[in-house]
């Protein structure tokens, strides 16, 4: 086992080239890298991760322990039944069950989206040793629209009071102590749960804002952390796509069209 832990959720639909740009730029002496694959479909990927030294775990369980092997990808059809077995919500409980077990101990773990993420270079000396990192879309809830609404819908009034004039953080990048992100997932699964829409990042925001507001380092593009590009993209962010090699960590790459690395 390594110093420290790089994890993240795919989907069966996956293909190994879209795993390509994550697998390849991740490759560092400190860190062990674990995948969740939710509808496993034979088409290569955990060969292929396999070859490249990636554990590959296939959840076949439920919230309440129950075998379940199919899980919704689609946020569009998300409802008060589907957000419990919803592959953006359930991931933290599995990723919380793999961390809650005995024999793993970490002393970091960094949690990404992987289709849409590659790294520039390793990014566990910029995360926090004792708290949590996160990492700002440089947006603010009432700027936009998609991130209100689901304020609105999720977390009702309590969440328009607490993040309506807060910057969004994006739960598609974050990291810290074991510990402290063992238990951001499991505290985001159980707020992200029967609710109309997916719930994972206002879950999030509303935790950083809350109960670790004090565990939690804030971090800007001025920080060089991780840059998420879909709101750059939609003109909300401006931002020199020149730079973009300077953050450890880029997001959401595929929105921007002819984008290379």
């Amino acid at each position: 086992m390594k110093t420290n832990l790089l994890i993240g959720a795919i989907s069966g639909n996956y293909l190994p080239n879209d795993l390509e740009n994550w697998v390849n730029s991740s490759n560092w002496s400190d860190c062990d890298r674990v995948l969740l694959l939710y509808n496993p479909s034979n088409n290569g990927i955990e060969e292929y991760l396999q070859e490249h030294n990636i554990t590959v775990i296939t959840p076949d369980f439920d919230f309440w322990g129950n075998q379940h092997n199919s899980f919704n990808f689609n946020t569009g059809i998300c409802n008060f039944e589907i957000s419990y077995d919803l592959i953006h919500n359930i991931r933290f409980f599995h990723i919380w069950n793999f961390l809650n077990q005995d024999d793993i101990l970490y002393e970091k773990v960094l949690i990404t989206d992987v289709k849409d993420v590659y790294f520039n270079e390793n990014p566990f000396l910029n995360i926090s040793n004792d708290g949590i990192t996160a990492s700002s879309e440089v947006i603010i809830y009432e700027s936009e629209q998609w991130n209100q609404e689901h304020i609105h819908y999720n977390l009702g009034m309590i969440g328009i009071h607490t993040l309506l004039t807060k910057p969004v953080y994006n739960v598609g990048v974050f990291g810290g102590s074991m510990e402290i992100v063992k238990n951001m997932c499991a505290d985001i699964y159980l707020l992200s749960v029967g609710k109309f829409k997916v719930a994972d990042q206002t879950s999030f925001n509303y935790l950083i804002q809350t109960k670790y507001k004090n565990k939690t380092n804030f971090t800007s593009l001025n920080d060089y952390f991780a840059v998420h590009l879909h709101v750059i993209n939609a003109g909300l962010v401006p931002f020199d796509l020149q730079t973009v090699s300077q953050y450890k960590i880029v997001h959401q790459y595929d929105r921007i069209k002819n984008f290379k690395r």
